[in-house]
């Protein structure tokens, strides 16, 4: 995923599993990803996660 379309809020899918973007930082090319249902964070590539299209803001069940 290209690292301009990632922003802060956003939902995205990794291996981890789904989780709500709360840092991108462009220069290490990492996000800072709290998962559905945790107080973990993980930092991840920008190449592991794929935004997900089926949660949204304010909404955290697939639909």
């Amino acid at each position: 995923m290209d690292i301009k379309h990632v922003v802060k809020g956003m939902w995205v899918e990794s291996q981890h599993g789904a989780g709500k973007v709360l840092v991108v930082d462009e220069v290490s090319q990492s996000v800072l990803v709290e998962p559905l249902g945790s107080d973990e964070q993980w930092a991840l590539s920008v190449d592991e996660v794929e935004e997900e299209l089926q949660l949204h803001n304010g909404c955290d069940q697939y639909y």
